[in-house]
């Protein structure tokens, strides 16, 4: 059975996301990542980040702890290596390397997809994070995710036989180069090229293949790439379609009467933390900004969405979405 990913994604896959998405639509999702947690110089976690990684807010995962992986932003060794350390005391099994974060407030603290501007000090960097992890006799889990360059592909090249060197457990690739950002169709053949290097190279890490699987008339291209990848990242496809990865596993398409719960109980979760009505509507609409496209036809009910401003006129605004689109 193809392994699905559901990806990082600031903002978005918080805990709250993570509980109610596992238990609605989970069966057919092999790991969630965590919003990325940066490792900042002076070894302290911002409190909101702290609190997405705590499992006591993740019970859904109670039983099946090694489902979560912890994302790291780190621009230092040291700076990750605390950070995997902590993690492992929270109890995860396994934590990802951001190199792929486009952001320029990110690539320019020399993090994320800065990280493959200067190769001589990423191979430095991630030498000693592993030298260090197997002096230490640490069994954590350590997977990388990245671009394929950050100007060009043909980085590629030379960050695959840094990548190759690893006892990486995972090697995550997006198949745009950073200054792609998330625009264009993937560079396909550039990810098979890149697959090749690194397995010629003695990388032995399963590959996981990120960008743009939107919809079951991907699968096609999906069977094209099991030579190369072993699982699968989903990102702005399963924000769109929460029970995307059932669909390409052969099951039910996504309902209305799902979706409308699922976002209900989002927004019960979010309510948790952001107490005000208007803030917590416009955390729902970085939600409802994904789901347009499913809701083309029906631009005057989603404007009243956007446009309410308290608990009442929100919900009033989704069920007559709802009832103007009509699909069950």
């Amino acid at each position: 059975m193809t392994r699905y990913y559901f990806a990082p994604m600031e903002g978005i896959t918080q805990y709250p996301l993570r509980n109610i998405h596992n238990e609605m639509f989970g069966s057919t999702i092999a790991k969630y990542y965590t919003p990325f947690i940066t490792a900042t110089h002076n070894f302290h976690f911002k409190k909101r980040e702290k609190r997405d990684a705590l499992f006591e807010n993740s019970p859904s995962f109670a039983e099946q702890k090694e489902r979560v992986v912890a994302q790291i932003m780190a621009g230092r060794a040291d700076t990750f290596l605390w950070a995997k350390d902590e993690m492992k005391k929270l109890g995860y099994k396994e934590v990802n390397l951001n190199l792929g974060c486009p952001a320029p407030t990110v690539v320019n603290r020399h993090k994320g997809a800065g990280l493959l501007l200067d190769t001589e000090y990423l191979d430095g960097m991630l030498s000693e994070i592993f030298e260090k992890t197997k002096e230490a006799e640490d069994d954590i889990d350590i997977s990388l995710k990245c671009r394929l360059g950050f100007y060009d592909e043909e980085e590629a090249i030379d960050l695959m036989k840094i990548f190759a060197k690893l006892p990486l457990s995972e090697l995550v690739i997006h198949a745009r180069v950073r200054e792609d950002y998330y625009r264009g169709e993937p560079r396909i053949d550039a990810f098979k090229n890149a697959v090749r290097i690194y397995r010629e190279s003695g990388g032995t890490a399963p590959i996981c293949y990120n960008g743009n699987i939107f919809s079951k008339d991907d699968l096609g291209f999906i069977e094209e790439l099991k030579e190369y990848a072993d699982s699968f990242m989903l990102g702005r496809g399963i924000i769109e379609n929460p029970a995307l990865s059932r669909e390409l596993s052969g099951g039910q398409e996504l309902t209305n009467a799902e979706l409308k719960e699922y976002l209900k109980r989002l927004y019960f979760a979010y309510s948790d933390f952001i107490p005000e009505d208007r803030n917590l509507i416009f955390k729902m609409l970085e939600h409802w900004a994904f789901l347009t496209k499913r809701f083309e036809n029906n631009e005057k009910e989603l404007k009243a969405i956007r446009k309410s401003r308290s608990e009442g006129e929100y919900f009033a605004a989704v069920n007559s979405l709802f009832s103007a689109d009509g699909r069950p």
